[in-house]
This record gives C-alpha cells, structure tokens and sequence, in this order.
C-alpha cells in the first residue's frame, strides 16, 4: 500500500522545490519499471498537494497551481512535506499571511509525520516541532532562527538532520537540498534500491552531509547598533591588520568588553569570528578568481602561516583550499562560455 503524502502548497512555496518533490516522489516505484525493467510498476507514494484553495492561485514565483486538498479538510494522510519557501531571512512569518501554519500545527504528529526542505523548517520551527531537536535549512536563514528559534539546535553544517530514521521531524538544507530529503524518504518508505534507482533515473549526485562548503561566511544582518556598524565597516578594508579586533574596538569607541559583548549581540558572532570569516570569505573569492597559489592566497588575506590557513580553511568550509577551486574555480565554468 502507497504512503499518502501531502506537499504543502502555500503561496510562499518556492515552486522548483515543491514541483521536484513531487515529481521524485510521486516517480518511486515507477519511472524505473516503466524505463528500464518492464515490471509491475507499484508507487511507493500518493502524493496531493495541499493549499488555501482548489482554485488555481499563483505560488512562488507567479506559477499558478490547483491543490487536490485544502488546509481546511481533515489532515488525513501519513506524510506532510514542507517544500522551501520565500520568506523573509530576518522576520519571523505572520501568521495571517501563511494559513498553512495553523493547518500544520493542528497535525496529529502520532499519526502524520511532518518533514520540511530547506526554509521550510522555518514552519516547522514556528510550530515548536523543532524545539530542543537538531535541525538545518538553508545557510542564509542563520540569523532568524538565531533571533526567532533559540531553542532550534540549528546545523547548517550539515545537509540532512533527523534524529531516529523512523519517526520524527526530518530537515534538510539548502536549494536543492529537497534532492537529498526526496531520497531519504524514497529510501526509508520504499528501500534502498527504489532510493539507487531514483538517484540514476533522476542523476542526483552525493552530495554528502556537508552544506558548508556552499554557505557565504558573511552575511548582511541587520541591526541598529551604529558603533558596531562603524566597526564592520573598518574591517571590511582592514581585516590584514595586525591586531583587527583592537582595530575594530577603537574604531566603535567603545570600552573592550561593552564592544565584545555588543558586537556578539548585534553580529551572532564574536569579534575574532567574525575576522576570521571575512578573512575565508576574501580567501574563497580569491581561489575562485586568481591564479595565485595557496600560500599566497593564505598571506593576502592575512594568514602568514599557511599550514594555519589551509587547517582553519577545512574547518569553516568543509573543503580545503584546492578543493574549493576545484569545485567553484573559473576553471570549471570557463568552457561555458
């Protein structure tokens, strides 16, 4: 028997992960028996789409669709997916724009359990599902649910989180992360090789646990504290100094201490952090544009030991510094032009 599946179809879903979701799912236990073996095709899921409304209505980015299933019937089904969003990367969502959360909250997660792609978590969040649980969502939505969700054990060093296979909310991170929670699902409801043959059918790469090497280490996050806006600004053109953080602090005015401790509140971040990632974020772009070696990356960017720079590389991206270039290098996209 197929596992019912409802994907949540609010206005604000982002429709290549909803579309993607559904296709991959809706193809376990038939694209390849239809394509390759001949054998009975049995689908591993039933999947609908669940919205505000049957009528035709636009959703993302103007794509009209139809659910099959409003969020005013019975939730009755034994899987809801949460596909990414378009929300704001600051605010938390109003609950009177996106009807959907009330639906969700009212899920009996005895019965129906809930697992979201990318931004999606953040509806998951918003209903405390994820409270005091390991969760990951797209890397540029650190800081609402460092301000909104605290008490998310938030991992966007990770591509998938879900603590027991079986039972429970299960995130994943990223765009295109939808890919990987498609195949853990194809996988735990329909088995390993229903999850291989989707992967050839579909040419999902391995994309391994890891999301970090895709996060930009600096970030936009607004805040109303000018001192320490004076203070990012500074280093941003300074962040070779010899003593940056000492830098930074005279720059704000501001005592050591009270700018350490406000620079954290306003930033999420410590004041050497928040060096070191510019100083990563400057290394990446160089290694994706120049031709200059490791070292001499490591030493622009202010790193004089490049055993140093090449250890602390690996540690914030996940990659070492040859590997980035390799994977986000002119060298791989110049034939395309």
């Amino acid at each position: 028997m197929s596992t019912s599946v409802l994907i949540m179809a609010p206005p604000q879903a982002s429709t290549s992960s909803l579309f993607g979701l559904q296709d991959t799912l809706m193809a376990a236990g038939r694209d390849w028996e239809a394509l390759v073996t001949g054998e009975h095709e049995t689908p591993v899921f039933d999947v609908k789409l669940v919205g505000p409304d049957r009528e035709p209505y636009p959703c993302g980015r103007s794509v009209r669709i139809a659910p099959e299933v409003t969020f005013d019937g019975p939730p009755d089904c034994d899987l809801v997916v949460v596909p990414g969003l378009e929300l704001s990367p600051w605010d938390r969502p109003v609950r009177a724009d996106h009807p959907g959360l009330d639906w969700l909250a009212s899920l009996d997660q005895a019965r129906t359990r809930i697992v979201s792609a990318c931004t999606g978590a953040i509806y998951l969040a918003e209903t405390g599902l994820l409270d005091g649980v390991e969760a990951t969502s797209h890397w540029a939505f650190e800081d609402v649910f460092r301000r909104h969700y605290p008490k998310v054990r938030l991992r966007l060093d990770r591509g998938l989180c879900f603590a027991e296979a079986d039972r429970g909310p299960v995130t994943s991170g990223g765009t295109t992360g939808w890919q990987e929670l498609a195949l853990f699902l194809i996988a735990h409801y329909g088995g390993a090789r229903r999850a291989a043959r989707a992967a050839k059918i579909w040419l999902m790469a391995d994309r391994g646990e890891l999301q970090a090497p895709f996060t930009s280490m600096i970030r936009a996050t607004p805040h109303e504290d000018a001192p320490i806006r004076a203070a990012q600004i500074w280093i941003a053109d300074n962040y070779t100094a010899e003593n940056p953080v000492r830098g930074m602090a005279a720059r704000s005015g501001l005592p050591s201490t009270t700018f350490a401790r406000r620079f954290r509140s306003a930033t999420g971040r410590r004041p050497m952090d928040y060096v070191q990632a510019i100083r990563i974020e400057e290394a990446r772009q160089l290694l994706e544009t120049s031709p200059a070696s490791v070292a001499e990356v490591g030493e622009q960017v202010g790193f004089e030991d490049a055993a140093y720079f090449r250890r602390l590389f690996k540690k914030r991206t996940g990659l070492t510094p040859a590997e980035h270039r390799r994977m986000f290098g002119a060298t791989r996209f110049a034939h395309f032009e």
